[in-house]
């Protein structure tokens, strides 16, 4: 079930390679009201745990290092070398040895259709080229009554604000693909036979000085995001909580966690 698919370089790879290191350490990646929210789920979602778990997108790897102690393994899917390095040296620090690091792409899974219990995702589907694709195989791989746990970024209902929002973070990222609006993803998951059975809501803190260095933005663009921040007009600086901070600014992104089942 470890073998890679689909995990040619992208820009996925070409941003978060080089700053592996830099989101290993990331607070808000580490553990954040997100993650609470999905181990709650996770809980509730089946009392006697799970067997085989995919995390995609795992990044550093802490959601699916938050999800081994409801599974008896779980595989931390990425397409990024040096992030499943850093999965690897911190799962190794943690004694998780349920947890196995793969090479994949969330929209290819080199898993057998309904063969796993449990798939997570957090802070990553705004990042997955086939968003589509990659709903189309959670709902293959899950076994009947399969539990599927997603956290993003999402866009506000507002369209001038939404479009804001993925253009600051294409500016930023030029791996990002777009933050969805949360009509648009409940329309897509259920047309998968993923019914939403537990939702909740929280906001990613953020600090600008450091969201622009993790992803190195040049100091050209870096600059002139933080003048848009600056001069956003009011909707927008409502919908993000934009607030100058002693040469910083403060800001959040709107986040939605979706428990669902397959039906």
């Amino acid at each position: 079930m470890t073998a890679e698919r689909g995990a040619g370089a992208g820009p996925a790879q070409q941003v978060f390679g080089p700053q592996a290191g830099v989101y290993a350490q990331s607070p808000v990646h580490m553990d954040d009201p997100s993650l609470d929210a999905m181990r709650d789920m996770a809980a509730e979602g089946r009392s006697g745990g799970y067997g085989w778990a995919l995390d995609l997108g795992t990044g550093a790897g802490f959601t699916a290092f938050a999800m081994a102690g409801f599974s008896q393994r779980v595989l931390a899917m990425d397409p990024t070398p040096g992030m499943l390095a850093q999965t690897r040296r911190i799962a190794l620090e943690r004694d998780l040895v349920n947890v196995t690091p793969t090479r994949n792409v969330a929209e290819a899974l080199p898993v057998a259709s309904g063969s796993v219990e449990l798939v997570t995702s957090r802070m990553a589907a705004h990042h997955f080229p086939g968003f589509e694709a990659m709903l189309d195989e959670v709902a293959r791989v899950l076994k009947p009554s399969g539990v599927f746990l997603m956290a993003d970024s999402i866009a506000p209902a507002d369209d001038a604000v939404a479009a804001w929002m993925n253009d600051i973070e294409l500016r930023r990222d030029f791996s990002h693909i777009q933050d969805r609006q949360e009509r648009h993803i409940e329309a897509l998951v259920e047309e998968r036979g993923l019914k939403v059975a537990r939702k909740a809501y929280t906001r990613i803190g953020l600090r600008f000085n450091d969201w622009a260095a993790r992803t190195a933005t040049s100091a050209e663009e870096t600059e002139a995001l933080r003048q848009d921040f600056l001069a956003a007009p009011g909707p927008v600086r409502d919908a993000f909580q934009i607030a100058p901070e002693d040469g910083d600014i403060a800001f959040s992104w709107p986040c939605l966690i979706l428990g669902m089942v397959k039906g």
